[in-house]
């Protein structure tokens, strides 16, 4: 296809001054609503491939519309200059445009960070997207698998739980609070390697318990497995990291066995 505009476009010497629209022509208007349009002008964007612009003359007088569409959409809808389009046809490429708009947002988006579905669909929204635009480029981004929610579940609970020491409980929940569906999320926490959870909560036991202050053993000891409880680590998980870090301190745990099974105050800390 002929990549330059085919359409002639005055000279400004011969440009005239628009002129008001008359009451004449505004019945003309509104007695035609569905009118159509016409093609006038075809150019491919040179900034983004596959892209191309239509120019878009109203059949019922007014100024020209400029559209940005795809390359599929020129072919599938058969744009060429003299192009004729319905009333329908015509919202039919506007939409086709905003669902492009949509797409090409979405790519930047991802560009800087993985994201789930439900993250991108809030981010179009702030955009002013229309829902069904949205709808259409998610379905679109699913189809090329740009976004996947099950291996993005995945991919954050291990980097969460493995490089920031967070258990799997408080992965879970902000997984769903991503708008991850429960059953990803029970997917992604089933393949998390319990000794890799443990090894956390004890890295984390052993850089917190230096700076954890209390009157008595015991109630340092209940300190740090608050926090850990709150970083997401089980209970028992949390009891058994904090004994080890404690021994490894060169230091004797103040409980054991059913002591260390009674209720203690989270807020403590």
């Amino acid at each position: 296809m002929d990549k330059r505009w085919n359409e002639k476009e005055p000279s400004a010497s011969r440009e005239e001054p628009s002129k008001p629209i008359t009451q004449g022509e505004m019945a003309v208007i509104d007695e035609n609503p569905n009118s159509g349009a016409v093609v006038t002008g075809l150019e491919a964007d040179s900034k983004r491939a596959s892209m191309y612009r239509v120019a878009l003359a109203p059949e019922s007088g007014g100024a020209s519309e400029l559209l940005t569409v795809h390359e599929d959409t020129l072919i599938n809808m058969r744009l060429l200059k003299g192009r004729r389009l319905s009333a329908e046809e015509w919202d039919e490429l506007r939409k086709s445009e905003e669902v492009e708009q949509a797409y090409r947002a979405s790519l930047g988006l991802l560009n800087r960070k993985a994201r789930t579905r439900k993250e991108l669909e809030e981010a179009l929204k702030r955009k002013a997207f229309s829902h069904e635009a949205i709808a259409a480029c998610l379905d679109r981004l699913n189809i090329h698998r740009l976004i996947n929610d099950t291996e993005y579940a995945v991919r954050y609970a291990d980097q969460k739980v493995t490089y920031q020491r967070k258990g799997s409980r408080l992965v879970k929940q902000e997984l769903l609070r991503r708008g991850v569906g429960k059953n990803d999320v029970e997917r992604a926490l089933s393949s998390l390697d319990a000794e890799t959870e443990q090894a956390s909560a004890v890295a984390l036991a052993r850089k917190r318990w230096p700076s954890v202050k209390g009157a008595t053993q015991r109630e340092r000891e209940y300190k740090l497995m608050a926090v850990l409880q709150r970083r997401g680590f089980p209970p028992q998980m949390a009891r058994d990291a904090v004994r080890q870090a404690v021994s490894e301190a060169g230091e004797e745990t103040s409980g054991s066995g059913g002591e260390w099974d009674e209720p203690f105050d989270p807020l403590l800390d």
